[in-house]
């Protein structure tokens, strides 16, 4: 099983076992940029449209750097990608997909507590990215936009993916 699959059918993430160098012997070098102290990779699922973001921390040498965020996302945050993925036809977080209802993306995020919620925007989209995050710094975020799921991503909780815009707020079931 491909490794964003497995991520997001676990619903759980180690970063240690993601690492970066893994992904780019399976998927290639995808598109890589820098932004906030992160390397992002971009990759395209030809099979379904959807992106796929493999956010890594720049810090350290390429042999020991881990992969802190695989989000999956039917908004391109620019050209198609060049990198290819496994097809991601199915995939789901938490029994969530993209397309689902925004509700029940909210309703998975709250269950056992808080979630917090941001407006912010993917690409030059504007979403509500909802993230529930757990004691062992998981986090798992869903983006929405129009009632629908539009991306959702899973991994550590201090990677920055949905934090620091303008508008925050506690959520709870």
């Amino acid at each position: 099983m491909d490794y964003v699959s497995k991520a997001f059918r676990d619903g759980y993430f180690v970063p240690r076992v993601y690492d970066g160098s893994k992904i780019i012997q399976r998927y290639g070098a995808g598109d890589k940029t820098f932004a906030m102290g992160q390397i992002q990779r971009r990759y395209a699922d030809p099979a379904t449209g959807l992106e796929v973001m493999v956010i890594a921390n720049a810090d350290g040498g390429a042999e020991h750097r881990t992969v802190d965020v695989i989000r999956v996302s039917s908004i391109t945050t620019g050209a198609v990608p060049s990198g290819k993925t496994e097809s991601l036809r199915g995939v789901t977080l938490k029994g969530i997909a993209i397309g689902d209802p925004a509700a029940k993306a909210l309703a998975e995020a709250c269950k056992e507590g808080e979630a917090e919620a941001e407006r912010l925007k993917l690409s030059s989209v504007a979403v509500e990215c909802v993230c529930k995050y757990a004691e062992d710094l998981l986090n798992l975020c869903y983006y929405t936009r129009d009632g629908k799921v539009v991306a959702m991503d899973v991994g550590v909780s201090d990677c920055g993916t949905c934090h620091g815009l303008a508008v925050r707020y506690l959520l709870t079931a």
